[in-house]
């Protein structure tokens, strides 16, 4: 037995990784590898939106509260303008009081003066009746009412009204 036998030489598979094995793993971490990144891309883009729809919520809220302070100034002017109206038609009025005042004030002087002439009956009522004929104008004071050129008060309260005007728009 002196021989040797010898025996071929046999490379087995499975002590060397397939080449479409490797091709199939490193496949699979390409697509792994893509669907990350597109996972990041779509989060950060949801994120912008996001961003984006609440800063136009803030910029809406902002709005309606400038709105609703601009409403409300809008309210205390025209209620200044009511206020100044107001005073002028109270302006007006003061001197119609005045004359009415002094209307009233002139009957009762007029009656008055007839009472205490110790005068009864017709002969009184000839001297009141003289007394209103007498050419006085009772009632009327040049530039209370209608044609005269309107009070100083009554011009700054116009000029007031619109200057307040003239900021509304």
């Amino acid at each position: 037995m002196s021989d040797k036998v010898v025996l071929p030489r046999l490379d087995l598979p499975g002590q060397k990784t397939h080449w479409a094995v490797v091709a199939v793993i490193g496949g699979g971490v390409l697509v792994l590898l893509m669907a990350a990144i597109f996972l990041i891309v779509v989060h950060k883009q949801q994120a912008g939106q996001e961003a984006a729809a609440r800063a136009m919520e803030a910029r809406a809220k902002e709005a309606a509260s400038q709105v609703e302070k601009l409403k409300l100034e809008a309210a205390v002017a025209v209620e200044k303008v009511k206020a100044a109206a107001a005073a002028a038609a109270a302006e007006k009025a003061k001197p119609a009081a005045q004359v009415a005042a002094g209307d009233d004030a002139s009957k009762a002087g007029s009656a008055g003066s007839a009472a205490t002439d110790g005068d009864s009956g017709k002969a009184g009522q000839k001297k009141k009746a003289r007394g209103k004929s007498s050419g006085r104008k009772t009632g009327k004071v040049a530039g209370a009412r209608g044609g005269g050129e309107p009070s100083e008060s009554t011009k700054k309260t116009d000029a007031s009204v619109d200057a307040l005007l003239r900021g509304l728009k």
